[in-house]
């Protein structure tokens, strides 16, 4: 019988889910920091819904951005509020088709 107990001792210490690899790990108690983590659902509360509209605006023009510098891709972005204000980003290929005619006539029929 002692043979199968130092099998599972052994077995233990192989298994990499109860080993931490590190002592010190042990010691520190567990903290989550960070981001957390949000429903996607609608807001409902229309201040609320703009700040994030507003604060999400503002990321996804930024990650435009960074994606045409970092790739050298040509990005056209459209955001259209609640309100009807249309929020454009355009790298320079892509800026006559927000600023002619044809174009602003595209976007105003969304």
């Amino acid at each position: 019988m002692s043979h199968d107990m130092n099998n599972s001792k052994l077995f233990e210490a192989e298994d990499p889910a109860n080993d931490s690899g590190n002592d010190t790990d042990s010691e520190k108690p567990a903290r989550r920091s960070g981001r957390r983590k949000i429903k996607i659902e609608y807001i409902e509360d229309k201040n609320r819904r703009h700040i994030t509209f507003s604060k999400r605006k503002a990321g996804i023009m930024k990650k435009a951005y960074e994606l045409s510098t970092l790739t050298g891709t040509q990005v056209l972005l459209l955001v259209v509020s609640e309100t009807g204000l249309v929020y454009t980003f355009t790298t320079v290929k892509l800026q006559p088709i927000v600023t002619k005619p044809e174009g602003k006539n595209l976007i105003q029929a969304c």
